[in-house]
């Protein structure tokens, strides 16, 4: 057991440390005449999921009253761009929710403050190397994993078995060859149900997948430093005409909203991140029972791969409140507070149906008994043991659109796997040299 978790004290004595920290502390910023230090807390959390997330808060608000925290959620899209001109106003928010993919930008920028050594310490032993690797930049921790999301293949049982299959496919021949049997077509020849589809809309939605399938054939989009595209290889052009064969092929089509048709059940496979099952036992209702996931299928059927991302709490570097951030932090990361589970974890289950990667939230036997009845749940957290880690140079984002544009053009018939990885090899790699 690492040593914060040994020293976990109770909620009265983190309460008292914070407290503490919060009154002898002499770059405190506003509240700190009236003896209040009120943070703020800004993540993509709105709506729904602000709602779920706030009981927490509450929790901790009414047993810190010297240490108030303040959500602030703004949509997905908007967040980077709301960090940033905060950063740029100088108007910071305490508390940031900070997707890995960003990581690189905004340690350029020197945004995310360095966390205190038992924060590191914690998060090296508690989570697993994909959760540890996708909350640091260039090797250095910045902050605890939150959401820590592996892709694996979703199916639909009843299709499968309606066209003669027990199991879902391990090799990337048999998912080929289900796909094709199980793609229906009206009398003009249009697909009513596709065998196979990839999700599209937008850069990540889109690379996510297609770097999941690439791992699974021992392929990675960046060097491990980060330093060198990797797309020049036989593997990713490969992977690349792998999945455009079925666009080719006739058995998916670029028309088709895989996030409407395989609730609808007519699309029968595909490839996506673990917090979709939620989404899709709200959608599908008692259909759901027809969701089944496995491993993603690799070349040879042996090898098992996967692309995991991660959202990460950090403290800006800019906040007055870094010690009070951290107290919070710890408490919401680290504490078991309901069912042996932390804040984190709980609110993980409350919003998105989806586990806590933190090795004792994993332990504790509410976990441990829904892994053990929900074999979706424990296919993703089965996947983030060999999931490779999203890197996040500081060009991420830009890398990112780079190749969503170059596998939409082979998807679309515009170009070839054979043109396209070249030019994003060529496009990716000049930035990587900007860094």
């Amino acid at each position: 057991m690492n040593r914060l978790v040994a020293r976990s004290v109770s909620l009265m004595t983190v309460s008292a440390l914070a407290v503490g920290m919060a009154a002898c502390s002499s770059d405190a910023g506003k509240g700190k005449s009236s003896g209040v230090v009120t943070l703020t807390l800004l993540s993509h959390y709105a709506g729904p999921q602000e709602e779920q997330l706030k009981p927490y808060i509450d929790q901790w608000n009414k047993e810190n009253p010297n240490i108030q925290v303040k959500l602030e959620p703004v949509d997905f899209g908007e967040l980077l761009k709301t960090i940033s001109a905060k950063q740029t106003a100088g108007k910071v928010a305490d508390i940031m929710h900070v997707y890995s993919m960003w990581g690189g930008q905004l340690g350029k920028s020197k945004v995310l403050a360095d966390p205190p050594a038992d924060v590191v310490e914690d998060i090296k032993s508690n989570y697993p190397e994909a959760a540890v690797k996708g909350s640091s930049i260039g090797g250095k921790v910045y902050g605890y994993p939150t959401e820590v999301q592996a892709y694996a293949l979703f199916y639909n049982k009843k299709l499968l078995k309606d066209a003669g299959y027990d199991n879902p496919p391990r090799t990337w021949d048999e998912m080929y060859s289900m796909a094709k049997k199980m793609t229906k077509k009206d009398a003009s020849g249009k697909i009513e149900v596709q065998g196979f589809g990839f999700n599209r809309g937008y850069a990540s939605i889109v690379d996510q997948p297609f770097l999941s399938l690439l791992a699974t054939a021992g392929g990675t989009l960046l060097s491990d430093d980060m330093k060198k595209a990797q797309l020049d290889s036989d593997t990713a052009k490969k992977t690349l005409e792998y999945t455009a064969k079925f666009y080719t092929d006739g058995i998916s089509d670029l028309s088709i909203s895989v996030g409407k048709s395989f609730p609808a059940e007519q699309t029968a496979m595909t490839i996506q991140a673990g917090w979709w099952a939620g989404t899709l036992a709200g959608t599908m209702k008692d259909l759901y029972a027809n969701v089944g996931t496995a491993p993603i299928p690799s070349p040879d059927g042996q090898t098992k791969g996967s692309l995991a991302y991660t959202w990460m709490w950090g403290v800006n570097s800019k906040s007055k409140n870094q010690k009070e951030a951290w107290a919070f932090l710890n408490w919401f990361n680290t504490k078991p507070i309901k069912d042996g589970l932390t804040p984190e974890a709980n609110f993980l289950l409350d919003a998105f149906n989806s586990v806590s990667s933190r090795k004792t939230d994993l332990n504790a036997q509410k976990l441990k008994d829904k892994l053990a009845s929900d074999t979706v749940l424990k296919t993703f957290t089965d996947a983030l043991q060999y999931a490779k880690p999203e890197p996040n140079p500081a060009a991420g984002a830009e890398i990112q659109d780079i190749l969503y544009k170059q596998i939409e053009s082979v998807w679309s018939g515009q170009t070839t796997a054979q043109q396209a990885l070249p030019l994003a090899q060529k496009d990716i790699q000049a930035k990587l040299a900007a860094d």
